[in-house]
């Protein structure tokens, strides 16, 4: 129940937003700046995008609970993809302060993994080192082969997390300090640990209050199958 009412929650600021602006725009347009229009649009289109977010998260974490979701192994290469992730990264901040950095230590192995769902990992990742950058500093991915597989680790330098709060990290709707002031990490990373876990993998992270987080997945090259598959 406190896992549904705080999904609620989180649906209805980004819906009570949308209510708002598009209420305006549907009673003032008619003596509103061009301007003015256009940010309220853009406002309401930021609103929108979270909220789809928020439910995708949802649903793919609902079913990765209920042993519903369906890994889809194949061999991918993890080198392309943090380098198409990295490039669209680069893109997404380079009309800011943070400085986007890759770090491939030789050639990575192929690895047997579910290339849209380890992009979704990434991605939440990135996209949680993004929000808590205080717009400024480095975000670096790094990645390095190990025995029997890879390292991952995407690291940033911004408001870092509360030792208090660093064993609750993964936990579904884990919100945090002043939770109801900021953004939080949500249903995200509950949905990462759950995913990379269903790779047979790990995922740890360490973090510095005002220095910043550093979140290390760790992939094994071959997923082991259970007799019979």
């Amino acid at each position: 129940a406190n896992m549904i009412s705080m999904f609620a929650h989180d649906m209805r600021s980004s819906l009570t937003g949308i209510h708002g602006l598009a209420l305006r725009l549907l009673n003032k347009s008619a003596g509103m700046e061009e301007e003015r229009k256009i940010e309220y649009l853009r406002i309401i289109n930021k609103e929108a995008a979270k909220l789809e977010s928020l439910v995708d998260d949802f649903l793919e974490f609902s079913r990765l609970e209920t042993g519903r979701l369906k890994l889809n192994f194949d061999s991918i290469s993890l080198e392309k993809e943090l380098l198409e992730l990295f490039e669209a990264y680069r893109a997404k901040t380079a009309q800011t302060a943070i400085r986007m950095e890759l770090q491939i230590e030789e050639a990575l192995p192929i690895i047997e993994a579910d290339a849209n769902r380890l992009r979704r990992v990434f991605t939440n990742l990135l996209d949680n080192a993004l929000k808590f950058s205080k717009g400024q500093g480095v975000i670096t991915i790094s990645a390095k082969e190990v025995n029997h597989g890879v390292v991952v680790k995407i690291m940033d330098e911004g408001i870092g997390i509360d030792p208090a709060e660093l064993p609750f990290i993964f936990d579904l709707f884990h919100r945090g300090c002043g939770s109801e002031k900021r953004e939080g990490y949500g249903i995200g990373l509950a949905t990462v640990k759950a995913i990379v876990e269903g790779h047979g993998g790990r995922v740890y992270v360490a973090s510095t209050l005002g220095k910043g987080s550093t979140f290390t997945i760790v992939l094994p090259r071959k997923i082991k199958r259970k007799e019979g598959e």
